[in-house]
């Protein structure tokens, strides 16, 4: 579909971001100011293993992770609603 056929919005109804767009903004953000201020290397311990490393990479793995998570767990539910029950 070229540009052309697009519908043209009126002057006073411009793009305005939605609330979760804004708080998920922040969010990226807030980490990225705590990965620029933490880059001193780390040692770090989970279960029997030991890992040494930067702070900053550590912290983006752990971000990685929550977000992982919150998007696994929302295409869970988004699947629940849309089964016939």
């Amino acid at each position: 579909m070229s540009m052309e056929n697009a519908p043209k919005l009126p002057a006073n109804e411009q793009w305005r971001p939605t609330t979760k767009e804004i708080v998920a903004a922040v969010i990226g953000v807030v980490a990225l100011l705590f990965i620029f201020q933490n880059n001193k290397t780390g040692h770090f311990h989970f279960l029997w293993f030991d890992f040494s490393g930067r702070v900053w990479l550590w912290l983006l793995f752990i971000f990685g992770a929550g977000l992982a998570t919150g998007l696994l767990i929302a295409s869970r539910r988004s699947h629940r609603k849309a089964a016939p029950q």
